[in-house]
């Protein structure tokens, strides 16, 4: 097990201060929920973390932005790609077996043909999330993973989340996601500050 670390990180967006001085030490292990109010710094963190913005300050430890997946807020799905297509899309060719694993995963077994257009948004969020995953980072980042999927589904997928093994850290705003995490750190800024670790 490995450990993140973010020392004073710094970040502004024009005139705005996100992040001032941030520093929070994460183990690299299980699902960790970052929770805070909207408008906070969750996604502006997670971006920083996968390499997507650069800090003014500060630096970022224990893991690079190539060992990263991100999954956006945006579910971002080709709309020209089937389900099966875009789970297909970030598979090499000897990990495409495991494409019916990852549609389970997604529980869209029985829409592998169908086109996002036809895909309500809880649905298109699992297969947003399950292309993320498939991607096989060595850290998971997943901003509002679950936003629009039913409360018994968002359960089930988390169980399979902690089973795959890799480290996650996932934003999200929803109490039953938060309980289902080892670790839970609560945000508010901006700028980002830690209010709790637990």
């Amino acid at each position: 097990m490995g450990t993140l670390y973010i020392e004073s990180l710094c970040f502004s967006y024009g005139e705005k201060c996100v992040l001032d001085g941030f520093s929070l030490n994460l183990p690299l292990e299980g699902l960790t929920a970052i929770s805070g109010p909207s408008g906070c710094g969750k996604t502006t963190l997670l971006r920083l973390l996968a390499g997507l913005e650069k800090p003014s300050g500060g630096s970022i430890k224990g893991i690079s932005p190539e060992e990263t997946a991100i999954l956006f807020q945006e579910d971002r799905l080709l709309p020209w790609r089937t389900v099966r297509e875009q789970i297909l899309d970030v598979l090499p060719k000897e990990r495409r077996a495991e494409t019916d694993k990852w549609l389970a995963f997604a529980e869209l077994e029985q829409e592998t043909d169908v086109y996002p257009d036809a895909l309500s948004g809880g649905m298109a969020r699992r297969l947003a999330l399950a292309r993320c995953c498939a991607l096989g980072g060595k850290l998971l980042l997943l901003d509002e993973p679950f936003a629009g999927v039913d409360v018994e589904r968002r359960a089930r997928m988390m169980e399979r989340l902690k089973e795959f093994g890799s480290p996650v850290i996932l934003a999200t705003h929803e109490q039953d996601v938060v309980a289902a995490c080892q670790r839970v750190v609560y945000l508010d800024g901006p700028p980002l500050r830690v209010v709790s670790f637990v």
